[in-house]
């Protein structure tokens, strides 16, 4: 295992499975009072963009972390974790896509994954630090090795090949390492046959066991949860990433959801909002909440702003400790002060005229709505000088990062290598606010341009069609384009960052939002609709965006209802729509001008 050291850049982002057991529970944060539902037995469904914190969270419930955590020994956890990344996997193997619809491809996907999960199972038990100081759990080991592990694997057609190592175990790792060495062989025999189905027309008979998840993962797993050394709760199998399965692995995977074993096995799955289908092996749709329980993370933070700063917080605060650094959040990432001044004076002025010509329900309302997008409209004036405005201080990277960590911590990381590359060599006890500016609108130019290149090269099968793509960074610049606007006029509501929709988007149209939303554009949460009859979601834009359309990121933001109509225009022709709005007006494009005030939760 990699073990990064912090001290080197304490932002650098490093996948927390190549985290040591220390460094990720000295760097995580519990977040779990806002996701309650994962740590908890249950089917769990976490959603949300790549950098969001799922893997971390993974990592943390790993055995290794809960002992550090918890103190104690293994038995004394209240679950056992079982880690399965799926990203870096052969998962997809290309074999196995031929076989759908034919060839007893679900059985023989359904043994796939089934041994991969046993092999990841006892090689991490392998590795763990089991004290066989009591002398009994040897003997407890060879039982399970001999009595449940080999029966389960006969009673699926197992002819017992390799049964001997099993029988001679004289340590508890090294059952554990046999054990993962006969998944490992089963596992590599399914893969060769299916192999050289490619290379034939006929249809070998497959020969070896075809173990599922009820006759043999399931009970297996039972049996593990009563040897002496092992927690008494459940096993969760932490499942990372699982858009990756295929079409009827996702079925498969479904379909164990669907049993309700969670009160002994616990399925959770990790998901970047390209999860495949809901169905089942048999066609029925497993059901929330009845099955498992759903959590959105992007949602949570996007909608919740104070829950989410307050976990940056408690993030940088870390890393900076971990690192030697004496300095709060604020002080590493001061504000640019001559632009503050600025914006203060602004306020005051609100404040000052509140009682004649207050908008808002307080003077300090005004003073935050208004004060920051004067002083930015300011700098569109005649001197076209908004380049000048700096995206500076730890609050305004908060907010830029949009509710995903990854974010935040890839820009700091990127300001803190420029300062510490600098000439004169001193230890880095804050980032000036130019470093910080110039690193954030960098960042938020190759979001927009980098990605939109990277996928219109893509050709691959998985990639997206180019005339969707090219549709969403089309309706992108346009909302980017439409939102400054706004910001730098008059209205009373200015800061806009989210659309509605006034009638029933089509089906093009949600297709282009959910690549959108999948890659971090936008994200969804949901408002009163117009009629005020019920709920319609909401489509806000990445604040990560704000330099590049030079929008303010801040706290209050409105929202715009739009139609199918003006929504395909924008994403047809983006700077038609662009030019009529700088003509005439936001009024002139959208029919229905709606501006009102979506106040997120600070």
């Amino acid at each position: 295992m990699t073990v990064v050291d912090l001290r080197e850049n304490p932002f650098a982002v490093t996948t927390p499975e190549s985290m040591s057991a220390k460094d990720a529970v000295d760097l995580f944060v519990d977040v779990f009072t806002d996701f309650p539902k994962v740590p908890r037995p249950g089917h769990v469904f976490l959603h949300g963009p790549r950098g969001c914190g799922k893997s971390m969270m993974f990592r943390y419930l790993q055995p290794d972390c809960q002992v550090l955590a918890c103190g104690g020994s293994l038995q004394d956890l209240p679950f056992y974790s079982i880690y399965i990344p799926l990203k870096n996997t052969d998962f997809k193997l290309t074999e196995l896509l031929r076989l759908d619809g034919q060839h007893a491809s679900t059985l023989l996907n359904e043994h796939y994954m089934v041994m991969s999960i046993a092999q990841a199972t006892f090689d991490a038990l392998s590795k763990q630090q089991i004290g066989e100081d009591e002398a009994d759990w040897l003997q407890k080991a060879r039982s399970f090795a001999n009595d449940s592990f080999r029966e389960l694997l006969r009673s699926c057609g197992w002819a017992g090949a390799g049964s001997q190592s099993l029988g001679e175990i004289d340590s508890v790792a090294r059952g554990f390492a046999a054990m993962a060495d006969t998944c490992t062989t089963l596992f590599v025999e399914m893969v060769s046959y299916v192999k050289k189905l490619a290379f034939s027309r006929d249809v070998p008979p497959y020969e070896g066991p075809l173990c599922g998840y009820i006759d043999f993962l399931h009970p297996l797993l039972c049996s593990l949860k009563d040897l002496p050394f092992m927690p008494r709760g459940p096993i969760f199998l932490l499942i990372d990433d699982a858009d990756n399965l295929n079409l009827t692995q996702t079925r498969i995977l479904n379909s164990w959801v669907a049993s309700r074993t969670s009160s002994d096995v616990s399925i959770k799955i990790s998901t970047q909002l390209q999860y495949k289908t809901v169905r089942t092996v048999a066609g029925h749709t497993i059901d929330s909440p009845h099955d498992y329980s759903e959590v959105n993370v992007s949602t949570i933070y996007t909608s919740q702003k104070g829950t989410y700063r307050d976990r940056v917080r408690e993030i940088v605060t870390r890393r900076l400790k971990h690192a030697g650094i004496d300095h709060t959040p604020d002080e590493f990432f001061p504000v640019y002060e001559k632009q503050e001044k600025a914006i203060a004076v602004i306020a005051k002025s609100y404040k000052d005229r509140w009682d004649e010509h207050g908008r808002g329900h307080r003077a300090s309302d005004d003073a935050t709505r208004y004060a920051r997008p004067d002083y930015i409209a300011r700098l569109a004036g005649p001197r076209k000088s908004t380049h000048t405005y700096r995206y500076a201080g730890f609050d305004q990277l908060i907010h830029i990062s949009s509710g995903v960590i990854r974010y935040f911590l890839e820009a700091a990381a990127e300001m803190y290598s420029e300062v510490k590359a600098q000439p004169v060599k001193q230890p880095v006890m804050s980032i000036p606010s130019r470093t910080q500016d110039t690193v954030i609108r960098r960042q938020a130019d190759a979001f927009f341009f980098n990605e939109y290149a990277r996928m219109m090269r893509d050709d691959s099968e998985e990639a997206p069609p180019g005339d969707v793509t090219a549709r969403l960074f089309n309706l992108i610049r346009a909302l980017g384009g439409t939102f400054y606007q706004i910001l730098v006029s008059d209205k009373a509501e200015r800061r806009v960052f989210s659309v509605a929709f006034s009638d029933e988007p089509s089906d093009d149209i949600l297709q282009v939002i959910r690549l959108g939303e999948r890659l971090g554009y936008f994200h969804v949460s949901a408002m009163g609709n117009k009629d005020g009859t019920g709920r319609t979601p909401l489509y806000i834009l990445s604040r990560r965006l704000a330099p590049h359309f030079k929008l303010d990121p801040t706290s209050f933001a409105g929202y715009l209802f739009v139609t199918s109509s003006t929504v395909s225009q924008a994403m047809q022709n983006p700077n038609a729509l662009l030019r009529k709005i700088k003509a005439d007006g936001v009024e002139s494009v959208f029919e229905t001008l709606q501006l009102k005030l979506f106040e997120e939760a600070d």
